[in-house]
């Protein structure tokens, strides 16, 4: 059982999301000729041989003596006849252990990663393996066909895939039936039972035969294709096993006794096949079942079957399906505790108007912190610490269930550290580990002399290396890229060619460079407005020189994908841009580069399912917004609830049932509506209509306005109509003559995009939607109708696209881990960076010719401080590599940016990227410093100085 099982009764409690057959039970990790340190074996060769402290071998009553230098064995026997049979018992030997070894080689399967190679060994005369290789790259223009080739399968993808398959021989029925594979969250026993089952099917096995008496066998191998039935099979088979425990509780024995449901003889003839002998006889039910059925009444066979269920022999069928139960939901127990505290949470962070406090609104005076848990916490960074759970992902379930349904609970640093050790594979967490043991050393060692560790360490990370060209299609460039390198483990690097620059420096610039095309307006990608101009629209360079306003999208909402006719060429065109987006987003999230792309909140919510990324069990969004969208085909009036776990108890406890909201809650209890068909995307739900507010605050501020028209209509033809002097304000401020309605508006059932970059003028929304005018009769209609298309089925393929892609690197799920605040973060990145005079002050380092008391130095600290936003973004870009800082700004920008005097008096500044090196002429004046700083961070290029 690997380390870190949470069952004591399963094998292993394989993680959400792994594959089944990469599990082994013997399994040595390798990269090349590393190795892990020790291999992981079950199996047992023999005797083992004891070696003394004189360097003998004693088996038996003899000494083998034996020296390492000549290899030349001095046997010592009794001499003459003994001496001979004993050197032909000793050929003997030696032929079983050639053959002990080479059945050990093709049992000890090794696994290769190909995102390692082996670590590096200073010591002399040892030859190392390049850490960087480079990976060619098809140019713009060229088939996907091709692409495809070069792409081609990553190197050591062809590892065997291991599965346990369980038979049993010499049993007539039993070893007739196929071998039986285990499925991870399986005990033997269960897998015995199916086992078992099958084969009292055949009608082969005797009677008589107890499930425990026959021998059964437990082997692993390699998966082949005819397996993968098999595999389906089983599961199958565990779920209608499992189902068998509602038919078979003691409540539902003694209601169907008897009838056509449950007849006596099946009962009887149950009890018959499960229960002990013993029991049997002390109940009275051996003998024949026919007989059985006439001399036993109902009341009699219920009280017995009371009896077994509590008998701890229980039935193999209530053991089997009670364990699946538990192995499948490890926080069933405690989901009520989990509900109650999201509900706390919510009403403890959710924002109050003015309106709601005026109208007293119930209010958590709890700080967030209080949510955290720190045993919890404690106990999650335990688990992580373990080496060989980790390695072998093989850490407890409840530890992805924990951080995805109940990210309250646990500290933002906390969650990240499991993201990176968790979410990127196995390769990753190996060097992840060796990086926090290389800490770990750092840290503990003294005066000392270094110490070779080196012994431990399984190998390095892969960095493969492409050279682009710096030009107009470095978009078309990096979406090649991405297809050739979005399923390798690897580190990208990226140069340019004909500049000196490599490492760091060149591959945060193509990020760069890449991400700010992908905000050019006329990808037609994101939601823009040719009408109504946002005020952060202005000349800006980012990254391609300055360029006018309306070039690149600049809204407050950030970046959201538009609606589009899901058959037209445009969707087409633009889903493989968003297929682009995230492989190139999860890439940058797995090699650790900041992005400086801005994402709008409701883009963010949808990469991690929700306000707290709870989608597992759920809850979506603000878990207790109400959502502006119901999936199509739901009745009006249907009422919202969530299955929980793909249960169908309600989103609130029954046991709350008589509680009542206060006022101001009561219309955000509703939970969203989980898709059930496959025609209802997987976001459904998630955004609400604040959401299309922030993204399209035009449009969704006149369908605010219908709503409130609709609302005014419905409240004239009640029994208590408004007085006219409120007809126009309830209205919603639309500007209508007197008398007229929303017909004099001359609007259809058509959606009208913002902007002519989408290449389309109009779109029905419903069949003829042009013929149809807008009334105050369907204006709900219309309104459900529009916003269904804006954040549903208008960017559907887009959504669907975007997520493939980034599946191609992680999956997006572990995303949801993360509040959509938190994932801007984590991305991007403080998109805007800010600093006091005092913090550059701290967190910059003077040195080689500069110190904290040098003028030259404050001067620079006051160019520092006086800078705009957008100079100090380039600023960054220049000296980093990236416009953005990380999460906590300067203090966490790491190595630390370091100044330097450069020799050179009037040379502009040049920099290292890479180490954050700035090279700072010793300039006479603020006035020149700053002019000549500022003109160096619009320079492009990486060149020696």
């Amino acid at each position: 059982c690997p380390s870190g099982a949470s069952d004591e009764n399963s094998l292993w409690d394989a993680p959400e999301g792994v594959d089944p057959p990469d599990w082994g039970l013997a399994r040595e990790l390798t990269a090349e000729s590393a190795t892990l340190g020790a291999a992981v074996s079950l199996m047992d060769y023999g005797e083992a041989e004891e070696e003394d402290e004189e360097g003998y071998l004693v088996e038996g009553d003899e000494e083998l003596h034996y020296e390492n230098e000549d290899e030349d064995f001095d046997y010592q026997g009794q001499g003459g006849e003994e001496e001979e049979e004993e050197n032909e018992e000793d050929d003997e030997e030696e032929a079983l252990a050639a053959d002990h070894r080479h059945w050990q080689d093709d049992v000890l399967l090794k696994r290769d990663f190909s995102a390692l190679v082996p670590a590096f060994d200073p010591r002399p005369g040892h030859t190392n393996v390049s850490q960087i290789q480079d990976l060619q790259v098809p140019p713009p223009g060229t088939p996907d066909q091709l692409i495809l080739q070069a792409k081609g399968r990553p190197l050591g993808r062809g590892h065997p895939q291991l599965a346990l398959f369980l038979k049993c021989k010499d049993t007539p029925g039993l070893s007739d039936i196929p071998d039986l594979v285990l499925l991870p969250d399986e005990t033997i026993f269960c897998a015995v039972q199916r086992l078992f089952h099958l084969a009292q099917a055949t009608g082969k096995l005797e009677r008589h035969r107890r499930i425990w008496e026959p021998l059964y066998t437990i082997i692993y191998r390699e998966v082949q294709d005819e397996d993968l039935e098999r595999i389906a099979q089983s599961q199958q088979q565990v779920l209608e096993l499992a189902g068998r425990q509602g038919k078979w509780t003691a409540s539902y024995v003694e209601s169907h006794l008897g009838t056509e449901d449950l007849p006596k003889s099946e009962l009887i003839g149950y009890l018959q096949r499960e229960a002990p002998q013993t029991w049997l006889r002390q109940w009275q039910l051996v003998g024949n079942v026919r007989s059985l059925r006439k001399s036993r009444n109902c009341s009699h066979l219920a009280e017995a079957y009371k009896d077994f269920c509590g008998n701890p022999v229980q039935s193999t069928a209530s053991l089997a399906a009670t364990h699946l139960q538990k192995i499948s939901a490890p926080l069933e127990d405690i989901k009520p505790l989990l509900e109650l505290l999201r509900l706390l949470f919510h009403l403890a962070s959710r924002p109050v108007s003015a309106t709601e406090k005026e109208e007293d609104v119930l209010v958590l005076p709890v700080s967030l912190e209080d949510f955290v848990s720190k045993k919890l916490t404690n106990k999650l960074l335990q688990q992580i610490q373990d080496p060989l759970a980790l390695a072998s992902d093989a850490l407890p379930s409840w530890c992805c269930q924990v951080c995805t349904s109940s990210p309250m609970l646990l500290p933002f640093d906390v969650r990240q550290v499991f993201f990176s050790c968790t979410a990127y594979g196995i390769p990753r967490a190996i060097v992840w580990l060796q990086n926090k043991r290389d800490q770990m050393l750092e840290r503990s060692r003294s005066g000392s002399r270094r110490d070779e560790h080196h012994e431990f360490r399984v190998g390095r990370l892969k960095h493969e290396r492409v050279t682009v060209p710096r030009s107009e299609d470095v978009l078309d460039w990096a979406v090649n890229i991405m297809k050739v390198h979005s399923e390798h483990k690897s580190i990208l690097e990226v140069e340019f060619s004909g500049e000196s620059g490599t490492g760091l420096g060149p591959t945060l610039e193509f990020y760069a460079l890449s991400a700010a095309e992908l905000q050019c307006t006329n990808l037609g990608m994101w939601l823009v407005d040719d009408e109504h101009h946002d005020e952060l629209e202005r000349e800006v360079d980012i990254g391609r020189g300055l360029r006018p306003a309306g070039y690149y999208i600049q809204r407050q909402g950030g970046l959201f994908p538009a609606p589009l006719p899901q058959h037209s060429e445009g969707a087409q065109r633009v889903s493989k841009l968003f297929h682009f987006l995230g492989t190139f987003l999860a890439k940058s999230m797995q090699d650790d580069r900041l992005v400086d792309l801005p994402l709008s909140t409701a883009f963010l919510k949808l990469m991690c399912s929700g306000q707290a990324g709870t989608s597992s069990d759920g809850y979506v969004d603000s878990q207790f917004s109400t959502p502006c969208l119901t999936p199509r085909g739901t009745p009006r009036g249907t009422p919202r609830s969530t299955p929980l776990c793909g249960t169908d108890s309600p989103a609130i406890p029954s046991s709350w049932s008589g509680w009542t909201p206060p006022p101001g809650l009561r219309s955000s209890l509703s939970l969203p509506e989980v898709a059930q068909d496959l025609q209802v995307p997987w976001y459904s739900g998630i955004l609400t209509a604040d959401d299309h507010l922030a993204v399209d605050p035009y449009r969704a501020r006149f369908l605010n306005q219908l709503r409130q028209i609709v609302a005014h209509q419905q409240i004239q033809q009640s029994d208590n109509p408004a007085p006219p002097s409120e007809t126009q304000a309830d209205k919603g401020g639309l500007s209508l003559s007197e008398g007229a309605g929303l017909e004099s508006l001359c609007l259809t059932f058509q959606f009208n995009p913002s902007s002519i970059v989408y290449g389309f003028n109009s779109f029905d929304l419903k069949p003829d939607g042009g013929e149809m005018m807008l009334t105050e009769d369907n204006a709900e209609e219309y309104i459900e109708r529009v916003t269904d298309f804006c954040l549903n089925e208008g960017i559907r393929k887009q959504m669907d696209a975007f997520r493939a892609g980034f599946n191609e690197v992680f999956p997006m799920d572990r995303l949801q881990i993360f509040t959509p605040h938190e994932l801007r973060l984590v991305l991007c990145g403080e998109q805007a960076p800010s600093w006091t005079r005092e913090e550059v002050l701290k967190y910059t380092e003077p040195k080689y010719g500069y110190d904290r008391e040098s003028p030259g130095y404050h001067r620079f600290v006051n160019v520092m401080s006086d800078m705009t936003a957008d100079q100090r973004k380039a600023f960054l870009q220049f000296a980093t590599g990236c416009s953005s800082l990380p999460a906590g700004g300067l203090a966490n920008l790491h190595p630390r940016l370091t100044v330097v005097r450069k020799d050179e008096e009037g040379s502009f500044p040049s920099v290292n990227t890479c180490v954050h090196y700035l090279k700072l002429p010793d300039y006479p004046t603020e006035e020149m410093l700053r002019e000549r700083l500022l003109g160096a961070t619009v320079e492009k290029g990486f060149h020696l100085n």
